[in-house]
């Protein structure tokens, strides 16, 4: 291989398959699409773009750390992984809790929009987003060559896939915001999603 174009291969076969794979994975319920949904509906669509950004970056870079070998990092240094997955519990229990007391809409004295650093910390701690990327670094090797082309189409399918899906969970949420204007409503609804967000954390408590 002499790395110019013409020696580069993509099993397109196996990049479909990964297609669907990521889509399932990025659109299916998680602490992404429940804080995408809830962002949605208590501060307007634009105000996902901050969790948007932070849950691309995060995952991205943690795709790109696992070709690197940052697993086994974290199997030699077990504290790293015990204080990203507190960090992840923590956060969820708060924005749970803040959520839950939200009583109007945009009503930033109890929560507010995921910051961007956050979002891409809490991809550290999600369990989801470690499964998927499991599924992926262990399924689909051998997609394309050479490596970087390979790093370089999973992250940029994944990138695609997770924000057409937090995009649409956040339009749901949008969309419900003339219903939630109703104040028992909005207070059930921010209720329910809050409890999602520390019945993950549990879940996560106990992994």
């Amino acid at each position: 291989m002499d790395g110019s174009p013409s020696s580069w291969t993509i099993d397109w076969t196996l990049l479909a398959a990964f297609t669907w794979f990521a889509w399932i994975g990025s659109i299916t319920p998680g602490p992404n699409c429940a804080l995408a949904l809830a962002t949605g509906a208590n501060f307007g669509l634009a105000n996902v773009r901050g969790h948007l950004i932070g849950v691309l970056i995060g995952f991205s870079t943690m795709l790109a750390a696992a070709s690197l070998g940052a697993q086994a990092l974290f199997a030699q240094v077990p504290l790293a992984a015990v204080v990203l997955k507190w960090f992840g519990i923590t956060y969820l229990v708060w924005m749970g809790i803040s959520l839950a007391r939200a009583r109007g809409l945009a009503d930033r004295h109890a929560a507010r929009p995921p910051r961007i650093h956050e979002s891409a910390l809490l991809q550290l701690a999600n369990g989801k987003a470690w499964m998927l990327l499991t599924a992926t670094v262990g399924a689909y090797q051998g997609l394309a060559s050479p490596a970087w082309l390979e790093a370089s189409l999973l992250i940029a399918v994944f990138a695609v896939c997770c924000a057409l899906a937090l995009v649409i969970w956040a339009w749901v949420g949008a969309a419900l915001r003339g219903w939630l204007s109703d104040g028992t409503r909005l207070a059930w609804f921010n209720g329910l999603l809050g409890a999602s967000l520390i019945a993950t954390a549990g879940w996560m408590v106990l992994q």
